[in-house]
């Protein structure tokens, strides 16, 4: 870690967090814990890992280590099961399951941030990753097209992790939903694909 004029300057890519949200046995609802446990599972560099099981504080403690926090969670917001969601937090455009009851006493992202800026603590950027759920049935396995979207975000998790730490990738400037491909994915409002490339091909 470098010294600037007396202050401490962090060397190299920022630090990220992804965190999974979700209910671990209601049919698609455990998406973003899977993904994290796969990625964990995998040993994915240059990052870091939670699985959200507490409150306001488990939240604080990512807030506090971090310089980017990805969270990976279920969402339910009328698109086709499968779809894929990036966009920066907070949204009120789609609203994470997990995420929006990770207490009993209704404590999550919003009034965690409320705290952090109560007790004047650094907020890093936010980002959601959500997959649109088919099913919460207790005990179902996940849906198809849930576990389509599971595999193809664990498989092209490399290039993920480069566009987050990119203050000027695409992905900061708001909500974009992509289909799940055989190849990775395609947004859904423009022929462009942008999180896809050949090293995500399945051979």
């Amino acid at each position: 870690m470098a010294s600037r004029n007396g202050e401490k300057v962090r060397s190299g890519p920022p630090r990220l967090l992804v965190v999974g949200c979700g209910g671990a046995l209601a049919g698609d609802d455990n998406v973003g814990l899977e993904i994290v446990h796969r990625l964990q599972a995998r040993g994915d560099g240059g990052c870091e890992f939670l699985v959200l099981a507490g409150g306001g504080l488990d939240l604080l403690y990512a807030f506090e280590k971090s310089e980017i926090v990805l969270f990976v969670d279920a969402v339910q917001s009328g698109a086709p099961a499968g779809t894929v969601h990036l966009l920066p937090l907070p949204s009120p455009e789609v609203v994470p399951r997990g995420m929006g009851r990770v207490s009993s006493h209704g404590w999550g992202l919003v009034e965690t941030l409320r705290l952090a800026h109560s007790l004047a603590i650094r907020v890093p950027r936010l980002m959601l990753l959500g997959v649109e759920l088919g099913s919460v049935t207790p005990g179902a396995p996940r849906t198809p097209r849930v576990e389509a979207a599971l595999e193809a975000v664990v498989e092209c998790f490399p290039e993920l992790q480069l566009a987050l730490r990119d203050s000027e990738s695409p992905l900061w400037s708001g909500h974009h939903s992509y289909e799940t491909l055989s190849h990775g994915f395609a947004r859904m409002d423009t022929e462009q694909e942008l999180l896809t490339k050949k090293a995500c091909t399945k051979g």
